[in-house]
């Protein structure tokens, strides 16, 4: 609005001046300066370069020594667990792969020999004692002794495999470790080194099945080495229901070794992640 004004004011001025006046100064204007914008596609913003590099060395002086702290925690880390699994492999085998005898029976006469892995042996085990720990066949009470025999052999080669790992200093290293590992970790762990810790004096204290008539245990040295069967034992029927009224007798010890047992594997199998291995294994 102030524009309009003042323009129609300087018409007016302009109008009210004299002819030879006004083309006096039409003629004196200079002609419009003629300027040439020219783009220079080629020019390089130095300053964008400078800022990008910059910020590049920023982030790298700040990821590489993060980085390369957690890849030396994490090879520590790897490091202590391939520690520890070494001192429990043999443990863990015996637990949840190697193959075991159980005996089996189908009727009074026929029995079956099949091959079990300790953790289902147990299992297995549990439930045909409940089912005939009050039997009158020979056959199936030959089969429960057996197999708990078999059982209790195999406690004992974990007995002797675990007094060969020393807890004490597996337990420094997981305080040397502390820093590196989970708060999950450290609870899988310290569970496991007291199911160790007590495992032996529980286990030894309810096997009470030594002095079994119907089938032996064959020692060398001090050391349980195998079980020895008679092979009339069979005909010696009252061996065998002897020693099946014994277990009864002592059910409540039976079921203390197999509650520890299932501890163990339950713990085992927890640290060394056997679900997620066996999947992976059957998915391959």
């Amino acid at each position: 609005m102030n524009e309009q004004i003042t323009d129609t004011i300087t018409q007016k001025v302009i109008d009210s001046l004299p002819k030879a006046v006004t083309d006096t100064l039409a003629n004196n204007v200079p002609n419009p300066i003629q300027v040439e914008l020219i783009e220079n596609s080629d020019k390089i913003d130095w300053n964008v370069w400078f800022l990008l590099i910059a910020v590049l060395t920023l982030i790298t002086a700040v990821i590489i020594p993060f980085a390369q702290k957690k890849y030396e925690e994490r090879k520590s880390k790897f490091g202590f667990h391939l520690y520890v699994k070494k001192k429990l492999g043999i443990v863990w085998n015996l637990l949840t792969y190697d193959k075991l005898e159980y005996k089996q029976p189908r009727s009074a006469e026929k029995m079956d020999d099949e091959l079990l892995t300790f953790d289902k042996l147990i299992y297995k085990f549990e439930k045909d004692f409940k089912e005939n720990k009050n039997t009158i066949h020979p056959l199936f009470a030959f089969g429960i002794i057996f197999n708990l025999q078999n059982l209790l052999f195999t406690v004992k080669r974990i007995q002797y495999s675990l007094n060969t790992i020393d807890i004490k200093n597996l337990d420094e290293k997981t305080l040397e470790f502390g820093d590196k590992l989970s708060k999950s970790e450290h609870h899988k762990l310290n569970g496991l080194y007291l199911l160790i810790e007590h495992y032996f004096s529980i286990t030894s204290f309810h096997d009470k099945f030594d002095s079994l008539k119907s089938i032996k245990r064959k020692e060398k040295d001090s050391k349980w080495i195998g079980l020895e069967v008679d092979k009339k034992v069979l005909k010696k029927q009252k061996w065998i229901l002897e020693d099946l009224e014994y277990l009864r007798e002592n059910e409540l010890s039976i079921d203390e070794i197999l509650k520890m047992n299932k501890l163990l594997i339950q713990e085992l199998k927890s640290y060394f992640e056997f679900e997620k291995l066996n999947k992976k294994r059957k998915n391959n």
